[in-house]
């Protein structure tokens, strides 16, 4: 295709024009008052996500692979916070002003934050499989290998979120661009969601057999060494917990995923209209997971208490701090002692 038929030099308004998507010409009463609580959100999901982050390097009883890819997608709550600043000040009648590589960097910003999510829930749902089946409440993997990992999360989400500037986009083939999305092509768009979409459904098969697996070995064990039932309860909350957070995630994130595939097959269809809706719902879902974590893990809430209050934190000997719904608050006590049996987990 020559370079003459590409529109790289066009302003955003011609590609909202040729996608039939309204571009506003300038800030309204409710313009503003979205702006204020997206920038708002924004500040919260990056001074919460950062508290999450802090608390795990602090607590040692929070050092393990587990943990360190919660912080990291701690991590990456934490980009799409700044994601979505970027975006809040170039939304609306701003967006006039941008021009073809500002809005491919908006966008990817945000792919980029979502990939990072998706592969960082997909990592711990793995690890999560490998330790119940090997009958562990942690896996021994190193430090260096956990870096590894988090290495190739963040490889892949840049690459994922660079793919339409380098690209795999519409502006040599004006025909193909999306509705929601006006300088992407309906082919990457298609692609992308289906991709995020069948990692949700993985996710979901992983957790679905290690709750299977686990229901069934409990139901044939007739009898539990009181250490055997702190280890398989530890288990089962700290599982629960990364449950509730792909849950979460998911319930965020599928309609907005939904909504562009419909973009994508149906050209009848008035997506338009649910468009911001489901981008604030998606936003939302960044600032829950530290609401989940200081509900549901109380080692995690007091450490965030520590943390606000400047204290130092306490060292606790041969105790446990919390209820019983707190998985970390007895890791360290049930590692040591899994280190001289092979009591299993479940």
């Amino acid at each position: 295709m020559d370079y003459e038929q590409c529109y790289y030099n066009e302003t955003i308004a011609f590609f909202y024009n040729k996608s039939g998507k309204y571009l506003a010409t300038e800030w309204n009463t409710v313009s503003k008052l979205v702006m204020g609580l997206g920038i708002t959100v924004c500040i919260f999901i990056m001074l919460a996500n950062l508290l999450v982050m802090v608390a795990i390097y602090k607590n040692r009883r929070f050092h393990f692979p587990i943990y360190y890819l919660m912080a990291n997608l701690a991590a990456a709550d934490f980009f799409a916070g700044l994601a979505y600043f970027y975006l809040m000040f170039n939304t609306g009648p701003n967006t006039r002003r941008l021009t073809v590589s500002t809005w491919l960097l908006r966008q990817g910003l945000i792919d980029t934050s979502l990939t990072a999510s998706v592969a960082n829930l997909l990592a711990i749902a793995i690890e999560r499989h490998i330790t119940v089946f090997r009958m562990q409440l942690h896996t021994r993997m190193s430090n260096r290998r956990v870096v590894v990992v988090i290495v190739i999360i963040w490889t892949m989400s840049i690459i994922m979120g660079a793919i339409p500037s380098v690209g795999w986009n519409c502006i040599c083939d004006i025909s193909t661009c999306s509705n929601m999305a006006p300088l992407y092509s309906n082919s990457y768009l298609g692609f992308w969601v289906i991709f995020n979409l069948l990692t949700f459904v993985v996710m979901v098969v992983l957790y679905a057999h290690i709750f299977m697996y686990v229901r069934q070995r409990t139901m044939r064990m007739s009898r539990h060494s009181s250490g055997q039932r702190r280890n398989r309860d530890t288990m089962m909350s700290l599982l629960k917990t990364v449950v509730i957070v792909l849950g979460a995630f998911i319930v965020c994130w599928t309609p907005g995923l939904v909504l562009l595939l419909l973009d994508v097959v149906c050209k009848d269809c008035n997506v338009l209209i649910f468009e911001k809706f489901f981008l604030l719902l998606a936003e939302f879902n960044s600032a829950m997971n530290p609401i989940i974590y200081s509900y549901r893990d109380k080692e995690m809430s007091v450490t965030f208490k520590q943390i606000l209050c400047c204290q130092r934190q306490e060292n606790v000997n041969g105790t446990t701090e919390g209820s019983d719904r707190s998985a970390s608050s007895i890791n360290h006590t049930v590692l040591s002692g899994a280190h001289h049996n092979d009591h299993s987990v479940v």
